[in-house]
């Protein structure tokens, strides 16, 4: 596809979070299962390889990747030592490889990966200035937050395409984007910490309006079900919407459960199939949550 700056248009969720003091209904709570013991610095964001038997947590003060087993959070290996600068995010392509926003490097560095292990491949530098976010769509497309240059960076075939936004707070404007997501709807969903909210990118249709009482988010994580999963960083919790942006839950929160344990400034999540993957940053941990009865 031929991506043009003005084939994006832009939708800004709207609407206000509203808070609770469960996380469900008691039938249906989410529980912690595990917490990491490894050495963490600063995690970012997480995810899940396309099988779902590897979780990669980009392991931002380490300088490099760590790989988990997903549900002791047992450290397998690393993957990018002495190669990565300050990561920030990771993803996989169409073919499987591992995509890291090497924020530090000014690239998105390009691994072939086999479990816990990997040879570097290959980066994507043109354009780029401190990425910290990086999603990669069923045609191959791959997006980019460009937080150094408030925009958002398209490329395919190692070739970049174009930007959208600038700096500012207008409608396709940006102040530090991180993550991006693409949503089963065919959206970009896009963390725009510095203006307190996430931005949706459309090729047709804007609307814009309201907020969710983000106070800098900076991750974002989409199920199978389409559910929005937010690691809203200043307000110390994960914010879960479902598939029609409405609030369900908040994970970590002081109103939360005794069971949920508290979170100081989350940058990382991952969904999928009724667990959560969650990188609290500060406490420099990963906790690997259920839904009780999923």
């Amino acid at each position: 596809m031929s991506l043009r700056t003005r084939d994006f248009a832009w939708l800004i969720l709207t609407g206000v979070f509203i808070g609770s003091d469960t996380l469900f209904a008691d039938d249906n709570t989410l529980v912690p299962i595990a917490t990491s013991d490894a050495a963490f610095a600063h995690p970012r964001d997480l995810t899940l390889d396309p099988g779902g038997r590897f979780l990669y947590v980009a392991d931002m003060n380490n300088d490099l990747v760590k790989v988990l087993e997903p549900r002791s959070l047992k450290v397998l290996g690393a993957i990018g030592r002495g190669e990565l600068s300050r990561p920030h995010d990771v993803a996989f392509d169409t073919v499987g490889r591992l995509l890291v926003a090497d924020s530090g490097n000014d690239r998105i560095a390009i691994y072939r990966v086999d479990g816990a292990t990997g040879p570097y491949l290959a980066e994507l530098r043109d354009g780029l200035d401190s990425p910290e976010g990086v999603a990669v769509d069923n045609q191959g497309l791959i997006y980019v937050t460009n937080a150094g240059l408030h925009n958002v960076v398209g490329y395919k075939n190692g070739r970049r395409l174009a930007a959208a936004g600038t700096h500012g707070s207008k409608a396709g404007e940006f102040r530090r984007p991180h993550d991006v997501e693409l949503g089963p709807d065919g959206m970009l969903y896009v963390a725009d910490p510095g203006n307190d909210r996430i931005q949706l990118l459309k090729v047709v249709d804007t609307l814009e309006g309201g907020s969710f009482d983000f106070n800098e988010p900076k991750y974002l994580a989409l199920d199978e079900k389409g559910w929005l999963y937010v690691a809203d960083q200043y307000n110390n919790e994960i914010k879960i919407f479902d598939e029609a942006r409405t609030p369900l839950a908040s994970i970590g929160s002081a109103s939360d459960s005794p069971n949920s344990p508290a979170l100081n400034r989350p940058e990382g999540v991952e969904a999928r199939n009724g667990n959560i993957w969650v990188a609290d940053t500060y406490n420099n941990r990963v906790i690997h949550y259920r839904w009780r009865h999923h």
